[in-house]
């Protein structure tokens, strides 16, 4: 209910404490503890339980007005927006079948781009869910590792939406990209969704042994 309409129902109380003329406090209603029974509220206890209701609610929709207003401020600089894991993983699964193109750019606004690279597929995953990752394998790791993000691979295995990478060299963040560089999206069973190459596409593949990194994405819920 907006603030608008509970102080258009304060006011209507008002009229009807004013127009039938209520003390304001009646005798309230008792409680006879020898018949385990109480009393009927009087007319007064209703209007003074309504308006009791009405205070409460008005309080409750400023402070979560005042509270929405200042949630954004909490959020990671690095990344903005929420997402949940099904949401990204579903972006990503509903590429499959386009073709690998190392360096592909895809717009977050396009929702059919015609080709992916291993780590414009989990930037553009997760842009459309409101979420800004960096664009290659080593960064999109670096920082998430710098951020305290970082997680065992089995664990990643088991974790939808987690990522998986694999690299020749530990990447740094603001370092050069390492010669060989790659990264998947866990779909918590052993199975991935990724650009994995020219010869795969984009597709779902076994994970294997294939990956030596892992980190969860800032702002994926469950």
């Amino acid at each position: 209910m907006g603030l608008e309409m509970l102080a258009d129902v304060q006011a209507r109380i008002a009229a009807i404490q004013t127009k039938f003329q209520v003390a304001t406090p009646l005798p309230r209603a008792t409680t006879n503890t020898s018949a385990n029974s109480m009393s009927a509220p009087t007319f007064a206890d209703v209007l003074d339980s309504m308006q009791g209701g009405l205070n409460g609610a008005l309080a409750t929709a400023a402070n979560g007005t005042a509270g929405a207003a200042g949630a954004s401020a909490t959020l990671p600089t690095a990344f903005t927006g929420s997402m949940t894991a099904s949401s990204f993983v579903q972006s990503a699964l509903s590429q499959a079948g386009k073709r690998y193109v190392l360096g592909a750019t895809a717009s977050a606004s396009d929702p059919n781009p015609p080709a992916f690279d291993c780590s414009e597929l989990v930037q553009w995953s997760a842009k459309r869910n409101g979420v800004d990752l960096p664009r290659t394998a080593g960064q999109q790791y670096a920082t998430l590792a710098a951020q305290g993000n970082s997680m065992p691979v089995e664990q990643a295995l088991r974790t939808p939406g987690a990522l998986l990478f694999s690299f020749s060299s530990p990447p740094t963040v603001g370092g050069a990209e390492p010669a060989h560089a790659h990264v998947a999206i866990s779909l918590g069973d052993g199975r991935t969704i990724e650009a994995r190459g020219h010869a795969y596409g984009v597709g779902v593949f076994d994970a294997a042994n294939r990956f030596t990194y892992a980190a969860a994405v800032p702002g994926i819920g469950t």
